[in-house]
This record gives structure tokens, sequence and C-alpha cells, in this order.
């Protein structure tokens, strides 16, 4: 399948796709400038952005509340923001923020915020990252911070089950998709294991979402490709781009078969350098391919679960 240019938004590091069902809008980030957009349907079949907030900062997530207005994840920090660009602190990480930033976000079935770090030093060209300093992280709506996993590189992708009874998370770095054994009362995750393994020469697992027949979608960078998993880690589909890092990917629009793909102009970390031991260096920014930095759509022939709100 092939997935189609639908905003041209010369994203630096596109990232944190969100679909919002009650404003009918999709919700992304330039990781990298600090930029939040917002696109809706044109009314004759086509996406037009329709807003941005300038946070000039890095962004992890974006993420809408219940309450109204968006949870932010930015540097070490979660904030809120209003429609009209006004942020509050609403929790932070106790973590020296020279040393980290947050990186992807998502909310569990019952609306806990999940957020994880990365070694800051990934932004740093020709810097040697060092392995397992980073963690993932659980907010509660009250704004209490709990750390659950610990050994984190490059925390990236997070999804639920349509159960609700399984986490699957990306540590870019380990190349695997992991899943937990997911309690949504306490918020507690167990058993821990690997349901997809990449090889080096596959690129790195970046952002991911679920459909409703509980396959995953996994943003491959530096193949060019969106790839769909069954819950055996067999691989069911390829969504190929025009530009070759994709970074997430999330369902939504009006029928929820929209699966927009987030992407970057940069060359971001790759697997295929990873030295388990040394780290893993980064290469210096390059723009890849036309539509680079766009946001993308493609109707696979699947549905995806709702996007959940913030409960804070």
């Amino acid at each position: 399948m092939k997935a189609k240019l639908i905003i041209d938004a010369r994203d630096t590091i596109g990232e944190g796709p969100t679909w919002h069902s009650a404003q009918g809008r999709i919700l992304w980030s330039d990781n990298k400038i600090g930029r939040i957009h917002e696109a809706k349907p044109d009314g004759v079949g086509g996406w037009r952005e329709t807003r941005q907030w300038n946070l000039g900062r890095r962004i992890g997530a974006a993420i809408p509340r219940r309450s109204g207005g968006l949870i932010v994840a930015t540097g070490t920090q979660f904030v809120t923001l209003d429609d009209q660009g006004v942020e509050a602190p609403f929790a932070r990480l106790d973590v020296d923020p020279k040393q980290f930033q947050l990186n992807d976000a998502k909310c569990d079935p019952q609306g806990r915020l999940w957020a994880g770090t990365l070694d800051a030093d990934i932004n740093t060209p020709g810097r040697t990252i060092s392995p397992g300093r980073a963690a993932l992280y659980r907010i509660d709506a009250v704004g209490e911070v709990k750390t659950m996993v610990t050994g984190v590189t490059v925390s990236n992708g997070l999804a639920w089950s349509p159960d609700g009874l399984t986490l699957y998370y990306i540590d870019s770095y380990a190349r695997r998709v992991d899943g937990f054994d997911f309690n949504g009362t306490t918020g507690a995750i167990t058993n821990r294991r690997p349901i997809v393994m990449f090889d080096a020469g596959d690129g790195a697992p970046d952002g991911m979402t679920i459909d409703s027949e509980g396959c995953l979608w996994v943003a491959m960078v530096r193949t060019g490709e969106v790839r769909r998993f069954a819950q055996d880690g067999q691989l069911l589909a390829r969504i190929v781009l025009e530009t070759s890092v994709p970074t997430s990917c999330a369902f939504g629009g009006a029928d929820a078969a929209d699966l927009f793909i987030t992407t970057a102009r940069v060359n971001l970390p790759n697997a295929a350098s990873v030295q388990l031991t040394h780290g893993f260096s980064v290469e210096p920014d390059a723009t890849i391919g036309l539509g680079a930095g766009g946001l993308y759509l493609c109707r696979p022939g699947v549905t995806g679960l709702p996007a959940q709100d913030f409960a804070g």
C-alpha cells in the first residue's frame, strides 16, 4: 500500500499524531522546532492545516485533555495549553533536563498519561549515547508521576490492546516491540516479553498504533515504511512512503479508517549502527526525499481504536 502526502508541513521531526474525535481534528507536532499542528477535513475530500501553536522548545507529544485544551510533554515537564496558547505547569520529572528529554507519550484506556524519555545526546550530531539511562513514566490525573520502566535508551511507541489487557511498548534502541500485562484498575504492568523483534538492517522502530483487530502498526525509520504486525509478531502488511523517515502513526477520521503518518526531514539514528555496549552515533541533519517532514495518510482497510484524552 502507498500513503499520500496531505499536509506539506516540512517538519524537522514530525511526531505524535493523535486524533481528537470531539473536534474532528488531527494533531501532531514538530519535535525539534516546538510547533503543534492542527488539521481538519477541507470539505472536498482533502485536508487543510487550521491552526498552529508555537512553543519554541522541544515537544515530545501534545494530547487533548478531557477538561479542554492540551497536555504537552516538553523538555522534562508537562504543561497544559489552552486554545489561546496560554501555558500552565502541570507536572515535572525529577531528572536533569540537560541529560534527558521527554519523547513519545500516549494515554491508557483510563486516561492516565504514559511518557518516556531519551538520552538528550541523541540530538547532538556525532555524540555517542550511553544506553539504559532513560525511563518510561506514568502520570496520573492529579499530576503524580511514577516510574514504570527503567533501563530505557530511546523511549518511543505505546499502544494498548483492544481489550485493554496488554500494553505494547518500543525502546527503539532495543529494536523490539515488547508486551506487558496491563492492570487497568491500578495502572500496573507485569510480565514483559518480546512481541516483534527487528534485525539491524530493518531500520529503527519508532512510533506505533494499534487497530481494532489487535494488530500493531509500526513506523520504521530509514525504511520509508509503516508495517503491520499480528499479535504473534508476524508481518502482515507494509505501507510505503515517498520519504524514508516515517516517525509515528495514528488512526482517525470520521470512520476511524484513516491512518495518519508523521515524517521527519533529518537523519535519525541508524539501527544498523547500534553497538549494544557502546551506544550509537547520531548523524548530521540532512533532508531526505520529497515530502519529508509532511503529514501522510493511508486507508489500509481496517479501523483504529478511539484515542484516549488525558483525564487530568
